[in-house]
């Protein structure tokens, strides 16, 4: 992993599906760079990121790590079987994608 040990270091990875992985990285590296970039330029941290960039990325990593976890509890507080009909469109990567897309999480 050499870069990114520290990065994932005491987390399962097992969860997660590879895009998932490369997803966080790129946030990671995009984070970075940016830092680089202004730390060299002399600028703060928010002039050097692109906004619309940053929130793609994080909304991705975020919306792929807890989307699927908001959404069981939505269906564990509603009293819906996750593995029911009604449960499994409810954590399904469409629904999944509307949702954030909506709270402008860019899954």
């Amino acid at each position: 992993m050499g870069k990114y040990s520290t990065l994932y270091e005491g987390i399962d990875l097992t969860q997660y599906t590879p895009k998932q992985i490369i997803d966080s990285k790129k946030l990671y590296d995009y984070i970075v760079e940016s830092a680089e970039v202004a730390q060299e330029e002399g600028k703060s941290l928010d002039d050097v990121m692109d906004e619309g960039i940053f929130s793609a990325l994080v909304g991705a990593a975020a919306g792929a790590t807890i989307g699927p976890s908001i959404m069981k509890s939505i269906c564990k507080v509603l009293g819906i079987s996750e593995n029911g009909t009604l449960g499994s469109l409810l954590t399904s990567r469409v629904v999944l994608a509307a949702v954030c897309g909506e709270l402008g999480l860019n899954y």
